[in-house]
């Protein structure tokens, strides 16, 4: 059975007592910060993968630092909770959007699919509310082949490669949740 036939963006809430499926990460984690540099000059040369997704303000502001500008940027101006300033970056498209904490929200599912087809060259989403759970849209409406990234607090970061695989374990991921009914 295809669960990526199954799970259409919606809205959907994730309860608390399903909350512990989450924290395992996606992809590999990268935990110094010389193993990241790496990565990212790794993805400056290689101009094969579809799109380069990060999620997540300190996630983005590295790849910022190191000359990297993604795809698709998706920040919440906030670290662990804590309000930090808007990242200043220049020749982008910017988007903003809503996102309650503890939800993916259908306006924020499609703004990542409209983003994911457009023709601007760089995207920032700004999202109000917060972004964490934005990873799993992401992943699963990414182009296989495109490189994921984002932050599990206190680890390093996650290095997401978008393939059938992970696309059905988010589709599992996402079933933990309750889709919200919207009029």
């Amino acid at each position: 059975m295809n669960l990526l036939n199954q799970i259409k963006p919606g809205s959907y809430f994730l309860p608390q007592n399903q909350r512990r499926y989450f924290k395992n990460p996606l992809g590999q984690i990268l935990k110094n910060r010389h193993d990241v540099v790496k990565l990212i000059n790794e993805l400056s040369l290689d101009h094969s993968i579809p799109k380069v997704i990060t999620v997540g303000d300190v996630t983005t502001q590295v790849f910022v630092e190191q000359s990297f500008l993604p795809d698709i940027a998706i920040i919440d101006e906030h670290v662990q909770r804590e309000k930090v300033p808007l990242l200043e970056i220049e020749n982008v498209s910017t988007v903003e959007i809503s996102n309650q904490a503890g939800y993916i929200m259908q306006n924020a599912w499609v703004e990542i699919i409209n983003s994911l087809k457009s023709e601007d060259n760089k995207i920032i989403i700004k999202i109000i509310g917060e972004e964490d759970l934005l990873v799993l849209p992401v992943i699963l409406e990414a182009p296989l082949d495109s490189k994921v990234l984002y932050g599990q607090p206190n680890e390093g970061l996650v290095v997401v490669s978008v393939t059938e695989e992970v696309k059905q374990s988010v589709c599992g991921l996402i079933r933990k949740m309750v889709k919200i009914d919207e009029d």
